[in-house]
Parts: structure tokens; C-alpha cells; sequence
């Protein structure tokens, strides 16, 4: 098999994602284990994303836990200081990654999945009722409020997609479609490393 490519382009990117229906089935989100400690430090992944992107020196407490820091929300452009103001995103959400293919997974991946801190664009801390307005919608349903960042947002979900080996529906497929046209489409992104 070939190595991949160092960069692809954005529609490129998206026109080797398989396009399936969706088959959400027996979802639950205990089938994710998320927020563990993977590397032994006290901190699990929520206190991991916080710390690597606060603007700011965070403040720490006990167990690691988070207790200052600013937080620049990029899906609505608002700033926070209190951790509790912020919610981690999975870029992908845990039940549109099931309805997608993590459902035939194992439990172990379903967790290197839910805390997948080796790779940029699966975690975002962002404003909590964003996070909670968006919920486990796809693009074809939801978009963040800030109109500027739809592209990169677009993007970023493609790159998780491609990087998990997750299918999307037509519905899906035809919004992203949609943002990934012209300059937004043909932005050169560095291929995503394959999660296993």
C-alpha cells in the first residue's frame, strides 16, 4: 500500500470518505470511556485540552484539576477565565462517530477515540452551551455561530473522519460539500495520521 500523501487538499480529502446511512443503533456514551488519565499524570483528557489550550498559564489544583486560564472559543470567538465555562468538544461527537462506524469498534478503540489527544482537531475546549447547542448533530444540521471559521470547521470534521476511518451520509457529504468549494476546498492540509 502506498504512504499517503504529505498533504491533500480539503475536497480531496473529502472525496475519499465512504458514504454510507447512518445506523445508530444501541448507542450509549458509557461505550466511550472518556476523560482518562491515559499517560498516569492526574490529568485526564478534559484537564489535558484545558491546559494545552489556555492562552494563558493555567492555574492547577488538586488531581490536576483546572482552576484558571483563557479559553478563546473558536466556533462563537468569546473568551473564558473559569474552566467551567468551557466544555470539551469531540469534534466529531461520540454518537455521530457510533451511527458512523465506531459501533463495529472495539471498546478499547471507542476510547482511544473518545480521548484522542495525539491529534489536534479531535478535542476542542469551546463555550459550554455552543458545545451543548451543537450536541451529536453532523453539518448538514449544525455550524458554529461564528460564520468566518465555517471552512476550518469543515475541515477539521473531514480530517477526523478521514483519520478514524468514518463513513458519512449523503446529507452530510452534500453540506460539507457545499464549504469545501473554491479557496476553502482547496486549502492544503497535512494528511491526517490514521487512528487505530
Amino acid at each position: 500500500m502506498p504512504a499517503a500523501a504529505a498533504n491533500i487538499t480539503a475536497s480531496d480529502l473529502l472525496a475519499t470518505l465512504s458514504v454510507q446511512v447512518e445506523n445508530g443503533t444501541g448507542y450509549d456514551r458509557a461505550l466511550f470511556p472518556h476523560w482518562i488519565d491515559a499517560d498516569s499524570d492526574t490529568c485526564d483528557t478534559r484537564e489535558e485540552i484545558l491546559i494545552a489550550e489556555s492562552t494563558t498559564t493555567p492555574t492547577t489544583g488538586a488531581s490536576c484539576k483546572v482552576i484558571s486560564g483563557t479559553w478563546n472559543s473558536w466556533y462563537d470567538g468569546a473568551i473564558w477565565i473559569n474552566p467551567s465555562d468551557v466544555d470539551i468538544d469531540h469534534v466529531v461527537a461520540l454518537k455521530e462517530a457510533w451511527d458512523s462506524g465506531a459501533n463495529a469498534w472495539t471498546t478499547a478503540k471507542r476510547q482511544r477515540y473518545a480521548n484522542d489527544l495525539d491529534y489536534a482537531w479531535s478535542l476542542d475546549a469551546v463555550t459550554d452551551n455552543v458545545n451543548q447547542s451543537k450536541s451529536d448533530k453532523d453539518p448538514a444540521q449544525w455550524l458554529p455561530p461564528l460564520a468566518s471559521v465555517k471552512c476550518t470547521y469543515a475541515i477539521h470534521w473531514t480530517a477526523v473522519k478521514y483519520r478514524w476511518h468514518l463513513a458519512i451520509d449523503t446529507a452530510e457529504k452534500n453540506a460539507l460539500a457545499a464549504i469545501l468549494t473554491g479557496s476553502c476546498g482547496s486549502t492544503s492540509i497535512p494528511t491526517p495520521p490514521l487512528g487505530s
